[in-house]
């Protein structure tokens, strides 16, 4: 399986944070953005590794 590191943001915040998910729980976290379930906007994809716990290392928090 494929982690990932997103840059993140809040809605209505400037400030950014790295977040670390599944390659798999970023589908449904899509869908919740897309629904307003999540009020965050993925920037950009920062890191991409097979470790999950290095993706955990490198994140501010993990969805």
């Amino acid at each position: 399986m494929t982690y990932w590191n997103w840059e993140a943001r809040n809605a209505g915040e400037d400030t950014t944070y790295l977040v670390a998910m599944s390659s798999i729980r970023e589908i449904s976290l899509r869908e919740e953005i897309a629904r307003g379930e999540r009020l965050i906007r993925l920037l950009r994809l920062v890191a991409e590794t097979e470790d999950r716990n290095r993706a955990r290392r490198m994140a501010d928090c993990e969805i």
